[in-house]
């Protein structure tokens, strides 16, 4: 007797030495064969209107920890059930006899289940089977329900920590999704800020350009005519210098070498000043078509005329870094908006640009196949970093210095090619430079 009390202290402060759940339940099955020299012992847990199998000391435990063909049993059904439905312990002598009898892998001959009850309500059930029949005495049954009437405060607490465990977790997902949701709205607050400076811009540029548009137009028109004009003065002055009769003081005058210098160099100047201004307006008309934000139009589209746009617009900021060399292919239409590409042909060679440094090389590439448009931009650079390369497109990241860039050109760029024009954009990288190629889907029924 002394020796059985002493196994049943042993039980109960073992059980304060398990922190989980999980370790406590294989604890009081080990406990119940060891104390009560069953070969059998099930811990059955209840979970709303079932009981679930979830500790085992004997037959239903052929391996460490693992119920051998683990079930689960309604409150009110079989003998487990009942217990757990009345709180009463049951000592079946012969379970062949008992309809209520739920036949396992193991079938038993007589079976001992007592509830595990805390403040009225039965929490689990410790259940025993043998294959004898009549093989638990009275006493068995009283012993067995003294200790669940010992691990039922220890269960409760388990359960009550595996709860509060479970609620912490959940506090940390839902702590992990609003700092992401904070983040998110943090980027898209960035990015609505960024959309509204460059709408700003866009819209101040087209003001401008078309401003600038109008005085450039008649000093053109201006210019044509003064040339026009020159040509009639300088065939008058010729003819009155090769006149016979042209008077000795006119013939004089009208063969002096500053005079001569002048008419010969007027040609040149109105020449050069005409391509200037045709150069200047060439600007305004490409900046007026990358400014034009508000035109969500899709088009048929020749990547080479929207590259030779985005070339020349960059051209006074390009030449800082490097020179800009361009084989344009035959290529065939896609269906495109011209401001959205300008963008994206503006971001990546301006990338480009910077990446080469002082004297680099950029070359930009276009050709055609298998029913595909494509454009190729290649800098001698020294290369993205192998650990940079997988977050290029997110939004925000960049190397550059503060101040020196937003991180969205990248990223902005993807959605344009991938979302808006239904492409592709791939990047390769090496220490010689860096490769990144557009593919665009042909226009259908475009011709090559």
């Amino acid at each position: 007797m002394f020796e059985g009390v002493e196994k049943i202290n042993e039980f109960a402060l073992a059980m304060l030495d398990k922190a989980s759940l999980d370790d406590l339940l294989w604890s009081i099955a080990q406990g119940v064969g060891d104390i009560m020299g069953f070969s059998d012992c099930v811990i059955y847990l209840r979970k709303d209107n079932i009981l679930v199998q979830k500790a085992a000391f004997g037959i239903k435990c052929q391996e460490q920890r693992r119920i051998f063909e683990q079930i689960e049993i309604p409150i009110g059904k079989g003998i487990v059930g009942t217990v757990a439905a009345t709180g009463i312990a049951e000592n079946v002598a012969d379970v062949t006899t008992d309809p209520r009898y739920i036949y396992d892998q193991f079938n038993g001959r007589s079976e001992l289940a007592v509830p595990v009850i805390y403040e009225g309500q039965t929490i689990a059930v410790i259940d025993s089977e043998s294959d004898q029949p009549n093989d638990y005495s009275v006493l068995e049954m009283r012993l067995l329900q003294v200790i669940a009437n010992i691990a039922a405060p220890r269960i409760v607490s388990a359960l009550y920590q595996e709860e509060l465990e479970s609620q912490r977790r959940k506090v940390e997902e839902l702590n992990g999704a609003l700092l992401a949701n904070m983040s998110e709205l943090e980027a898209n607050q960035h990015k609505l800020v960024e959309s509204e400076k460059m709408a700003s811009i866009g819209f101040l540029a087209a003001g401008v350009a078309h401003e600038i548009n109008t005085p450039l137009g008649y000093s053109l028109s201006n210019l044509r005519t003064l040339d026009e004009y020159l040509v009639s003065v300088s065939e008058v002055f010729k003819a009155l210098r090769e006149h016979p009769k042209a008077h000795s003081d006119i013939t004089r005058l009208l063969n002096d070498k500053e005079l001569r210098y002048i008419f010969e160099d007027i040609p040149e100047l109105t020449e050069s000043t005409i391509k200037g201004v045709l150069t200047a307006k060439d600007i305004v008309i490409d900046l007026k078509g990358f400014s034009n934000i508000n035109d969500i139009s899709m088009t048929a589209i020749n990547l080479n005329t929207v590259v030779r746009m985005a070339t020349k617009m960059l051209r006074g900021e390009l030449n800082k870094f490097c020179e800009v060399e361009l084989e344009l292919g035959v290529v065939p239409e896609v269906s495109g908006n011209v401001g959205k590409l300008n963008q994206v042909f503006v971001n990546l060679l301006v990338n480009a640009g910077h990446a080469c440094g002082e004297n680099g090389l950029v070359k930009v590439r276009t050709f055609g196949g298998d029913d595909l448009a494509y454009c190729e931009i290649q800098d001698n650079g020294s290369g993205i970093p192998e650990h940079v390369l997988p977050h290029i497109f997110e939004p925000f990241y960049t190397t550059k210095e503060v101040g020196k860039g937003t991180g969205l050109g990248l990223s902005i760029s993807r959605k344009i090619i991938v979302e808006d024009h239904n492409g592709s954009i791939d990047v390769s990288s090496t220490r010689n430079g860096t490769s990144i190629l557009l593919t665009f889907p042909k226009l259908a029924n475009a011709s090559k």
